[in-house]
């Protein structure tokens, strides 16, 4: 598995329109991608980080060819204080209850 990460820093105020965005264009088509397992989304003060889980590597970089980040970073417009920060993870251990 696969976790793709990514950080946006909004200007001071802006994270709520921000969620509200990320919503609106990622949660649903995100459901629908090849190889998707899970998506988390954080926030903390000014900032937003969306998590999402895959089988592959190849299905998270599939999804971000699909146009979804040029279309969420359009959408933005204004509200971010600087350029996201995109990471991509294997998963080497995970424990749950």
């Amino acid at each position: 598995m696969h976790n793709a990460h990514i950080v946006y820093k909004f200007k001071k105020g802006l994270v709520e329109e921000g969620v509200k965005i990320w919503e609106e264009a990622v949660y649903k088509k995100i459901q629908e991608a090849e190889g998707f397992i899970r998506v988390q989304l954080y926030t903390h003060g000014d900032e937003m980080m969306a998590i999402g889980t895959w089988a592959h590597k190849s299905n998270a970089e599939k999804f971000m060819k699909t146009g979804i980040f040029k279309d969420i970073m359009a959408s933005f417009g204004d509200l971010l204080e600087d350029q996201p920060v995109n990471k991509v993870y294997e998963l080497r251990y995970f424990e749950s209850k």
